[in-house]
């Protein structure tokens, strides 16, 4: 790396990426992201998953940025990002770690946040925004903003900052499941650590293409499962615009689908003015609430297809059977009402 002393770092970025081929454009991004972070104070380790002919071509990139190991053989849980994030953690130097997805942009200014923040708690949950903004982004980011307007803690970032050491004191989260970015968290909760949910604190997460997008259709909705409310009223939608049409007519199923559709935008208009969001999502994409409503009440029976059918969904080459794990239920009880960081953030 460039930044070679233990001394001068301030905290360990840990990004766990696979790649089944090298793209040479994100590569090079990421790179220059790596550079970023070392000036921001940050040691990089990125733990690499991929085939040994794409590690050599990521190595040959990253060596002179970041430090670029393989994921410790040690390690064997279903979802190999978890094996990824406990070889991280065995080589961190530093106590304050920023644990972020292949996607997620920190800037120096929100590495300093976070680390203040991680001086007072033992766990910061930040929240992410999208840009650039494709239509498909702009579908996620209503679906983000309603789980703003719903959810106590927020939206699901796939980025957090833990204490090291705390992370050794609570051990090993469930590696066995999907939901692997949410699992940490109430893994953490479930444990007695003290976690902040930053509400206010925006972390850049870029887009994913078009096909990554669709193929994250259902596995959104398969993670969902153990909301059960949540997956039975998505399942019910279509079923019941569908009744409601053939006995009262066209305009009955017209008028539910409108009440629909006003309440997602309401929802999400919501999680828009929580926290002053709308400094990071512009307010337009509110109105594309419906067209995520939609999409999830039809990837839910794609998702429900691969339960009955296969007994799971595909993470890689491997068929996991859990949505998620044994804190996700098991935290609840401990889960208390966010309280506000002495920073603002919130």
């Amino acid at each position: 790396m460039t930044v070679n002393k233990t001394e001068a770092f301030r905290c360990t970025y840990l990004l766990p990426i696979r790649r089944v081929r090298a793209r040479r454009e994100e590569t090079e991004d990421l790179a220059q992201y790596f550079r970023d972070l070392a000036h921001a104070g940050c040691e990089v380790v990125v733990v690499d998953g991929s085939s040994p002919e794409v590690f050599a071509e990521h190595n040959r990139a990253w060596r002179e940025v970041c430090r670029h190991v393989i994921v410790d053989p040690k390690y064997k849980y279903l979802n190999g990002k978890v094996n990824g994030v406990h070889t991280g953690v065995d080589l961190a130097s530093c106590e304050s770690i920023m644990l972020a997805d292949d996607d997620i942009r920190y800037t120096s200014a929100d590495i300093g946040r976070a680390y203040d923040l991680l001086n007072r708690h033992e766990m910061v949950r930040p929240q992410n925004y999208i840009s650039p903004l494709p239509w498909w982004g702009r579908t996620e980011t209503a679906r983000m903003l309603i789980n703003r307007g719903v959810l106590q803690t927020g939206d699901y970032p796939g980025t957090c900052a833990f204490r090291r050491s705390t992370c050794l004191r609570v051990g090993h989260y469930d590696g066995d499941v999907l939901f692997d970015n949410e699992e940490i968290v109430r893994h953490f909760v479930l444990n007695g650590a003290d976690v902040c949910y930053a509400l206010g604190l925006f972390i850049l997460k870029r887009p994913p293409t078009f096909r990554k997008w669709m193929e994250q259709r259902p596995r959104q909705a398969y993670e969902d499962f153990v909301m059960r409310v949540k997956t039975l009223l998505f399942i019910s939608l279509l079923p019941m615009a569908i009744t409601l049409g053939l006995i009262n007519g066209a305009r009955a199923a017209l008028g539910f689908l409108s009440f629909v559709s006003v309440c997602a935008v309401l929802l999400a208009c919501r999680g828009l003015r929580r926290n002053k969001a709308y400094k990071f999502f512009p307010a337009y994409v509110i109105l594309y609430a419906p067209l995520w409503v939609l999409e999830r009440a039809l990837s839910v029976y794609w998702a429900l297809y691969w339960r009955v059918a296969h007994g799971g969904y595909p993470f890689g080459e491997r068929l996991l059977a859990k949505g998620t794990g044994r804190a996700w239920v098991a935290a609840r009880a401990c889960m208390r009402k966010p309280r506000p960081p002495r920073d603002g953030s919130r």
